[in-house]
């Protein structure tokens, strides 16, 4: 038996090999892996700190070309770069009149979210936040929040997102204009226990009237 299995084992690595299939299904990213390699875009906001250098640090918007412009460097194209390809465009930049510029780079999305949440409103998120981590931040769903009606609304499509609470890959990591949606359990869901009740006393109500 051992024997059976160790051959059918064999035979199927060769398969797969010969294939060129992976010999198993690797494990998808983490937010804080795919934050480190997502692009910066226009709508995103990045806050830059030079150390002993206060006055070169600011907080700027990306601009619809890609480009930021900063104190004493003046304009900057950092669009479809990482936050490591901007820290190092920016550090080549200070280079030229600073010896050894220590460089700090973040990246912030700007993202609305409304509907059935505690504290609606428009957040400045990391890259690394997920849709989960903005709902918490936002207070989490009210008593009215259907855990099944998450929706992001991203130039003009809504893409529903059923599965928010746990990881669920790039497909859905939030973008600058990103408008997240949360909506409302039904009437029925809501009134459950007064629908309930009140069916009760119907039922009791017409076997009382069977019984005479």
């Amino acid at each position: 038996m051992k024997n059976s299995r160790l051959a059918i084992l064999v035979i199927y690595a060769t398969v797969v090999s010969a294939a060129g299939l992976p010999a198993q299904v690797a494990p998808s990213t983490t937010s804080m892996e795919r934050a480190a390699q997502s692009l910066i875009f226009p709508g995103d906001q990045i806050v830059v700190r030079v150390a002993r250098e206060p006055l070169l640090g600011d907080s700027v918007m990306v601009n619809e070309r890609g480009e930021v412009s900063l104190p004493r460097i003046g304009t900057v194209n950092v669009g479809q770069l990482t936050i490591a390809g901007v820290r190092d465009t920016l550090l080549a930049r200070y280079q030229t009149f600073l010896r050894d510029p220590v460089v700090n780079v973040q990246g912030l999305r700007r993202v609305t979210i409304q509907g059935a949440v505690h504290r609606p409103g428009v957040y400045h998120l990391n890259l690394a936040t997920t849709l989960r981590d903005l709902i918490a931040q936002a207070g989490g769903l009210n008593e009215y929040g259907h855990t099944k009606k998450v929706a992001i609304v991203r130039a003009g499509a809504e893409i529903p997102v059923r599965e928010w609470e746990r990881e669920v890959g790039s497909a859905i990591d939030l973008r600058s204009g990103d408008q997240v949606v949360v909506g409302r359990k039904s009437w029925l869901a809501l009134n459950a226990l007064p629908v309930a009740s009140t069916a009760f006393l119907f039922i009791s109500y017409a076997v009382s009237l069977l019984k005479k």
